[in-house]
């Protein structure tokens, strides 16, 4: 799918990926996004830099964990666009410390609701928009989903189910010409490290990140507007690794 002239939902758009991905498909000619969070401050900005890079931009505060705001934000693009091209289901969180098994039970749930839940329901919600003239659906997995880790477990069990379910949506490219796919990064800096679960950055990360090199943002949203545009793309999962840094602290 062309990129220009695109109608787009990004959520998780305040910041990170989110807001990179959401400026990248604005530099590429989408014609509008709808950026959707919850942080209303962060998606101003976002929104600044989408309309600066040419496209249309529509702030629409949404609890993703909320099927009432899913719904209000698919009811919102059904009035304001044409047709809805893009879905990149991108918000989420990582547990933060204390690490698992004590992890407290509230925050194991709303990660889950975050991560997983809300991704499978919004890509329902897209479906019945697109399936009369198709679309693209990017949901955010880890490269956590494909490698067991104790301290941290509820979130890389919460993105394994996100690849699963991309992978399992195959068939509606064959039914409804919807292409489902899922982008795996490594560790990316970006505000989910400590903005959310937990309020602080993981003590587990720290050692992990101090011998390879953290990917920016701006390569996740160059992943996905890859899966945007290869048509030949569905029912996948992309990783964007890391790469180990050398003696020398260089990759």
């Amino acid at each position: 799918m062309k990129v220009e002239g695109s109608n787009a939902i990004v959520t998780g758009a305040s910041a990170g990926i989110g807001r990179a991905t959401a400026t990248m498909l604005a530099e590429r000619g989408a014609n509008s996004i709808l950026a959707a969070d919850i942080d209303e401050s962060g998606l101003s900005e976002t929104c600044a830099l989408i309309e600066k890079a040419g496209a249309t931009a529509i702030a629409k505060k949404t609890d993703v964990t909320s099927t009432p705001d899913l719904a209000a934000l698919y009811a919102e693009a059904a009035k304001r666009v044409s047709r809805l091209d893009i879905v990149f289901n991108n918000a989420g969180i990582v547990s933060g410390p204390p690490p698992f098994p004590d992890t407290p039970y509230d925050r194991v749930k709303r990660l889950v609701d975050i991560n997983l839940t809300s991704v499978i329901i919004s890509s329902q919600m897209a479906v019945e928009q697109m399936k009369d003239r198709g679309g693209v659906i990017i949901n955010t997995a880890s490269t956590g989903g494909l490698t067991p880790y104790l301290a941290d477990a509820p979130y890389a069990a919460s993105k394994a189910a996100v690849i699963m379910f991309s992978r399992s949506c195959a068939d509606l490219k064959t039914m409804y010409n919807i292409r489902v796919n899922a982008v795996c990064p490594g560790v990316t800096e970006t505000p989910i490290l400590e903005k959310l679960g937990g309020g602080q950055r993981p003590d587990w990360l720290q050692p992990l990140m101090e011998n390879i090199q953290v990917l920016q943002p701006e390569n996740i949203a160059s992943a996905v507007v890859g899966l945007i545009e290869d048509e030949e793309k569905f029912g996948e999962y992309v990783v964007v690794e890391n790469k180990p840094l050398g003696p020398n602290g260089k990759g």
